[in-house]
């Protein structure tokens, strides 16, 4: 929104504009500014001016009042009858500059009748004005004073505009978009908070689950202010949105791309072939036991009483609910992978691109390294010595020597990537995970 440079203060041209830029906007960036300056140098000059290309261009109404009247003097017991007067006095002054004929009540006995009238003065401002919505801007002049009041007139003053929304809420005449958008935020902060502070992941949360609120709303599914409802009906993709974290791996917000089986998998899917068998490998070394590996690797792996799986299943499963994703060895890793790419191809050497398609899997966030030696920190090794138990110890330590991994990504994504491959992945997981 432009004005008039020809109306800018002199010498104040850059201030106001700035000042301008924060508060023309329906929702602004913050709901208190403080203006701090030497006396005389034209602060209160320059936000009046502001108020006044606001008023003519946003319609934003304002009124001016002075702390100076309210608070001189007070001491002891004097203060809550110059608070009262403080809180009186800026009833009456929104009342005389945009109401002066209206029959309101401006008494206030306490904080909350002084929230309750200037609720019912603002809902009469309401409904004269034309704008979509109302915004007051309260300008205190010499607003220092405020301290000298009871410590509850500063709080109060500060929080004003969150106390009269939650008031105006309650009377049922808050703005229904707004709201809405508190609403939606708020349940996206209850469940992706916990485990995911970053703000800029938090914001493109809320883009690509949009839909799954507001869609709902506007076939008449749930009302605006269901809070449950809301809930229930986006649950679903806000958990696909929890397992698929930091990915990113759709960018289309559209609800039916998102309800239908093959979305996002396209964009995730453009994987080497062989690179989907390294990250098939990868999830079933990170969700099975080592001593499942016999079983794939030999084909006569010898037989297990009944008693003895039962108690193998219950042990891992226990463990697997705690720990999640297990760390696995490179060796562990590439014979999983021979095992199942031995149909494919008649043989698939271990080369270097064999190795960096793992290191781009790590790069991508597909896998994470977790060898011993970069989690306590010593990523190199120095001296080497002749004797046995020194190179074992070294190659321990080394994640050259011995690195490990653990995949990342969720069951559905493996299942999809599988399903890319025709490859039957529940058939090769334990029980824990036939789903």
């Amino acid at each position: 929104m432009t004005f008039h440079t020809g109306r800018l203060l002199v010498g104040r041209e850059k201030e106001q504009q700035f000042l301008f830029s924060l508060m023309c906007k329906k929702n602004p960036l913050s709901t208190c500014f403080v203006i701090t300056g030497p006396p005389g140098c034209g602060k209160s000059v320059l936000v009046s001016s502001t108020f006044e290309l606001l008023e003519e261009s946003c319609g934003m109404l304002w009124v001016l009042i002075s702390c100076l009247e309210s608070f001189v003097g007070t001491q002891g017991t004097c203060g809550a009858t110059s608070s009262r007067y403080f809180l009186e006095l800026i009833l009456q002054s929104i009342k005389c500059r945009y109401l002066p004929e209206a029959d309101l009540c401006i008494s206030c006995e306490d904080t909350s009748s002084f929230i309750d009238n200037l609720c019912q003065i603002l809902l009469a401002i309401g409904a004269r004005n034309t704008h979509d919505q109302t915004c007051v801007g309260l300008i205190f002049e010499q607003a220092e004073r405020l301290c000298d009041g009871e410590s509850l007139v500063l709080p109060l003053i500060i929080g004003l505009g969150a106390s009269v929304n939650e008031k105006l809420n309650q009377l049922g005449s808050l703005h229904t978009p707004l709201l809405f958008t508190v609403l939606v935020v708020d349940l996206l902060l209850t469940v992706c908070f916990p485990v995911c502070r970053n703000a800029g992941e938090l914001i493109h949360l809320m883009n690509i689950n949009w839909n799954a609120f507001n869609e709902p709303v506007n076939k008449g599914l749930v009302a605006a202010d269901d809070e449950w409802g809301q809930w229930k009906l986006a649950q679903p993709y806000l958990k696909k949105s929890l397992s698929t974290l930091y990915l990113r791996h759709y960018g289309d917000s559209n609800l039916d791309s998102l309800s239908t089986k093959n979305a996002g998998r396209q964009n995730f899917l453009e994987l080497p072939y062989l690179t989907r068998f390294l990250l098939i490998a990868a999830f079933m070394a990170s969700h099975n036991p080592r001593s499942s590996d016999k079983k794939l690797l030999t084909k006569n792996s010898g037989r297990l009483s009944i008693r003895k799986k039962k108690q193998e299943k219950e042990v891992y499963k226990t463990q697997a609910e705690f720990t999640g994703p297990r760390i696995f060895t490179l060796d562990r890793l590439l014979a999983i992978f021979y095992v199942l790419v031995q149909n494919e191809f008649a043989k698939v050497p271990c080369t270097s691109i064999l190795m960096s398609q793992i290191a781009c899997l790590t790069a991508c966030g597909l896998l994470s390294p977790s060898s011993q030696a970069l989690s306590v920190g010593n990523s190199s090794t120095t001296g080497l010595s002749t004797t046995n138990s020194s190179v074992n110890a070294i190659s321990d330590l080394d994640p050259l020597a011995s690195p490990k991994y653990r995949c990342l990504i969720s069951l559905e994504i493996a299942k999809s990537i599988a399903q890319s491959v025709d490859f039957d992945l529940l058939s090769h997981l334990t029980e824990n995970y036939k789903l």
